[in-house]
């Protein structure tokens, strides 16, 4: 019987075979091996794959990064190894910075310190993920400060600083007629009206060819020799294709863009400064990408969608660049899906701005903003976000911040000049008056009378209605006696026209009561960066009962030899400086810019 049992035992479980493959015995015991498990079929399996899933996204992050350094013309030069510290930041409306300790004695050190000359720039690239670099989610920057130190207690570091390479677009001009020398400017004023992010996209594209591209560049350094440099070297000839430039604008859809309609104008501005507060307005924001030739991911999408991932290949960068991208993140949608809803978005909001916010603001959420009355008659006001941190006692909110601002100020006041057309009509009436005098009063035409009205040259200019107050009644009514009474809104301004109703406007604004919010989380809880949101996407986090949404304001990286790796992320910022009527007026005086330049300064708009 026995010998029986273990003939029968022999064959329902056989002999080792070391000839069979490890991964064929396993299969069955892996989840999602063959096929993605479905919950109506094998509930458990489902979960256990999401589970492992989703733990493999979250270890992806915890991964050492990637760190590069690149030289001059963006070469890869070496690896990064043995850091002892590292800090990224990226912020949404402003360049980032990031920091890399080294040891003293590390061969790269000695190689920033003393084998690169001092003109001579190097770059630094960090991917959080090393498993999977892709520009998406790399950080990148010019290194801008090499500190070489040593301690009380001997040790030698070197510290890279490095600012991201946002920067660059605070070190590109806006030309007023951008292929012209400098010197022959005959439009005074570059105004693109548009959508904000093709108009963005088209204006960054002129210069970047005013530049970067020889035929372009020789002519508008005509005067200036050392410009020539550039256009003239050996590889000039490869500038003349857009897809060799250092830096590349993002393609954008311009039937499909649906950012809000805006003007960009500048003369001679920083590329920065004239497209911030259009972008910021619009809830769109400006990146500058750092791209590898060897990247797998295109970095046009938009086009990558609208022709295909074939011919979209056609128009990756041939070399190693940066890629400038304008993203709407504001959540704002329209009807139509195409342009026209930027234009919609733009009258709806400022119909707001200037109406709903002055004579019905209603609160019903209580999160501090108004809720807007006419995007949602227009069907673009923006959805809630999906991402929403809930507070609890496992919340990912690590910290947040409520802050009110008190003391207000009851009167606003400009005083300095006259409106233009007072002035003009005054002085018409007073040298008409002189000139008459010979008629009137003499009855008869003497010598020397005639050019009498010539004394007037404006001795009374800016007396009348050269000063404006304006007190809020509001404030009036509560802020109590001990209030803060005056303050000056504009020196030296022109009062009685739009522009001094919006300077007071801007100055009791902020000089107002108000509450403000900011809030940090953390990775992993349950959201990730870089996976379930980026950079100026829109979240929403829940204080005391009461749901708050805003943009991510700044993604921070940091990790060292004690601390593991860490992303904090910061969601809106603790001061509220947006006056929604302003921005209604400066909508007005886009429109008006746009019909006439010349009437803009100190007749009807100050």
């Amino acid at each position: 019987m026995d010998a029986l049992y273990t003939g029968v035992e022999g064959l329902i479980q056989p002999p080792l075979e070391f000839t069979r493959h490890l991964a064929g015995a396993l299969q069955s015991h892996v989840i999602g091996a063959l096929d993605k498990p479905l919950p109506q079929q094998d509930p458990l399996s489902a979960y256990r794959y999401l589970n492992a899933r989703r733990q493999t996204l979250v270890d992806s992050v915890k991964q050492r990064p990637l760190i590069r350094m690149q030289d001059k013309n963006y070469k890869q030069l070496a690896t990064l190894g043995g850091e002892m510290s590292c800090v990224t930041e990226e912020v949404a409306a402003d360049s980032g910075e990031a920091v890399v300790v080294l040891r003293g004695g590390d061969y790269l050190g000695d190689f920033v310190r003393n084998a690169v000359r001092i003109e001579e720039d190097l770059h630094l690239s960090v991917d959080p993920i090393p498993s999977k670099p892709s520009w998406k989610t790399r950080w990148g920057g010019k290194i801008t400060t090499i500190n070489v130190k040593r301690d009380s207690s001997g040790v030698h570091t070197v510290e890279l600083v490095a600012t991201s390479n946002r920067q660059h677009l605070k070190h590109i001009l806006i030309g007023s007629t951008p292929l012209l020398p400098p010197e022959v400017q005959p439009i005074k004023m570059w105004m693109l009206p548009a959508n904000i992010r093709t108009g963005c996209f088209i204006t960054l594209f002129i210069n970047l060819l005013r530049l970067f591209n020889p035929i372009a560049s020789i002519p508008t350094n005509i005067a200036n020799p050392g410009g020539w440099i550039s256009p003239l070297g050996p590889d000039a000839l490869l500038n003349l294709s857009p897809l060799q430039w250092p830096i590349q604008p993002q393609f954008v859809n311009p039937l499909l863009d649906q950012s809000r309609t805006s003007l960009i104008a500048a003369a001679w501005n920083t590329f920065h400064d004239a497209t911030i507060d259009p972008l910021k307005d619009a809830g769109c924001t400006a990146r500058v990408y750092t791209y590898f030739t060897d990247d797998v991911d295109n970095p046009h999408p938009e086009l990558e969608k609208a022709v295909g991932k074939e011919l979209a290949n056609l128009a990756r960068p041939q070399r190693n660049c940066l890629i400038a991208a304008f993203e709407d993140h504001s959540g704002y949608e329209g009807p139509t899906g195409t342009f026209a809803d930027g234009i919609i978005n733009f009258f709806a909001t400022t119909l707001d701005d200037l109406i709903t916010t002055t004579v019905f603001p209603v609160d019903a959420d209580d999160d501090g903003e108004v809720d807007p009355v006419f995007r949602k008659l227009f069907m673009v006001a923006p959805k809630p976000p999906w991402a929403v941190y809930r507070d609890g006692q496992h919340s990912g909110i690590i910290e947040s911040g409520y802050h009110q601002h008190k003391g207000p100020v009851k009167t606003a006041m400009i005083y300095g000049k006259s409106p233009r057309i007072v002035n003009d009509l005054q002085t018409f009436f007073i040298r008409y008056g002189i000139s008459q005098i010979a008629q009137v009063v003499l009855g008869t035409e003497l010598p020397a009378v005639e050019g009498l009205d010539n004394l007037y040259q404006g001795q009374l200019d800016n007396i009348l209605l050269a000063g404006q107050r304006y007190s809020n009644p509001l404030r009036a009514l509560y802020s109590g006696d001990m209030v803060y009474q005056e303050q000056i809104a504009r020196p030296n301004g022109t009062a009685y026209t739009i522009s001094s109703v919006l300077d007071l406007r801007l100055a009791d604004f902020k000089k107002r009561a108000y509450r403000a919010f900011k809030t940090s989380i953390r990775n992993g809880a349950p959201y990730l960066v870089h996976y379930d949101f980026e950079l100026d996407d829109r979240v929403g986090f829940e204080q005391d009962g009461i749901l708050y949404v805003d943009q991510i304001s700044a993604i921070r990286y940091e990790y060292d030899r004690q601390k593991p790796i860490t992303y904090t992320v910061s969601v809106g910022d603790d001061t509220k400086d947006r006056d929604p009527f302003a921005q209604g007026i400066k909508a007005l005086q886009a429109v008006y810019s746009v019909l006439s330049m010349s009437l803009g300064e100190g007749w009807l708009f100050g």
